[in-house]
This record gives C-alpha cells, structure tokens and sequence, in this order.
C-alpha cells in the first residue's frame, strides 16, 4: 500500500539515494548520484522553506515532489525574469517554487502524482511557481492544469512557466 508523508529538510535526508534512483530512471537529467546531491537536492534542501511529499510503498520510493521558497536571486526566478519580461514582478518574489515532482511509472495512473502534488502544497498560501513541458500529452502537464495551474508564459526549449495562487480550490 502506497503512503505520502511531508518531509523537512532534515527528514528527507535519508530518502536521498533512494530518491535519486527513480529520477535517474524516470528523468536522468543529471546521470551521477554526486553531481545530482551537490547541484540539486542539497542545494535545495538548504533553501528556505524547503519540504519534500514521499510516495512510499513499504521502503520503495514510488514518487516524489520536492519545493522550497523562491525569491529574485536565486537562478529560476533570475531565467523566468531574464526570459519572461512581461510577466509581473510579484510572481517571482516571495513564492513558493515546485521544483520536481516524478512518479515511478509502475505507479501512474493511482493518484499518487495528485498526492504529492497536493500534499506537497498543503498550508500554503501566496503565489506558486513551476516549469513543466508544453507538450499536451505530458501527465504533469494534465495534472498541473487539472489542479489550477495557469500558464504565465513561454520559455524555450519545449518548457512554460506556470503559476497558481494558493491554496488552490
């Protein structure tokens, strides 16, 4: 049976090799266990307000949603700014970023992408931002805009940025 549990930074620690394994099937954008520690979860981790929803199916890690708080200077605020001048400054100041949110592919299609996601989100208030694909088959895409999510513009290569204000309805 499959469980979602919100994490804080200390907490997550452990999951972080397991967790690692389903993004490299699932995502493999960056190859190396090290690199992706140093250059993404730790990284993260460290961040303000950071908290992590965790699919488990007994000890196996079927999914997870990662995100922290977001603010100008930090580099996804600075591309979407640098990219997306029109778009009002507010929504990158003081938000909350979804960064990841992967699900092993033996597990879709049962609810846990929509676990994560609103477990992920829960108490929070103010703006949300998020970078997904265009692509209108991708199963984030659907669930994002399922669940509220707005596109705020266009980036290039095949991505968009989204935005919300939560809570959502």
């Amino acid at each position: 049976m499959t469980s979602i549990e919100l994490l804080d930074a200390p907490a997550a620690e452990p999951y972080a090799d397991r967790m690692f394994d389903l993004y490299d099937e699932v995502i493999g954008r960056i190859p190396d266990k090290t690199n992706w520690r140093t250059q993404l979860f730790d990284r993260d981790r460290a961040r303000p307000g950071f908290r992590l929803a965790l699919a488990l199916d007994g000890e196996r890690v079927v999914g997870f949603a990662w995100g922290y708080r977001g603010d100008r200077g930090q580099a996804w605020p600075d591309l979407v700014a640098r990219t997306l001048p029109e778009l009002p400054g507010e929504w990158l100041r003081d938000h909350f970023e979804l960064v990841e949110l992967v699900v092993d592919p033996d597990y879709r299609r049962q609810g846990i992408g929509g676990g994560l996601h609103d477990t992920l989100l829960e108490g929070l208030t103010g703006r949300a931002l998020l970078g997904t694909t265009l692509a209108a088959s991708d199963p984030a895409l659907c669930l994002y805009q399922a669940r509220g999510w707005s596109t705020l513009g266009h980036l290039h290569n095949n991505r968009q940025v989204m935005g919300a204000y939560l809570p959502l309805p």
